[in-house]
């Protein structure tokens, strides 16, 4: 049950915002998370009005998960396989 409860702790939100902005002509809106490990994750991505499939990785700096948001917006990267070296499974 401990270790339940420790996925869940990490999961939690600890800050949130809405980011918005444009790649490529695409214009995007996504949920940026901060869990309290320290590691960004998006909870809801949306480009030009149509939901993604939320990424699995975590990113260990706000800079990495914005180019990483910046690249799903204008598929130069896939919200299912992140190209940041950094960002790591759940």
């Amino acid at each position: 049950m401990d270790h339940i409860l420790k996925g869940l702790e990490m999961h939690e939100k600890h800050a949130q915002e809405t980011v918005f902005g444009v790649a490529d002509g695409a214009t995007y809106t996504a949920e940026l998370c901060l869990s309290k490990a320290g590691r960004y994750y998006f909870t809801q991505i949306q480009v030009d009005g149509h939901n993604l499939p939320l990424p699995e990785g975590h990113w260990p700096t706000r800079d990495e998960a914005m180019v990483a948001l910046s690249d799903f917006a204008s598929g130069a990267g896939k919200p299912d396989e992140p190209r940041m070296a950094d960002a790591t499974k759940k």
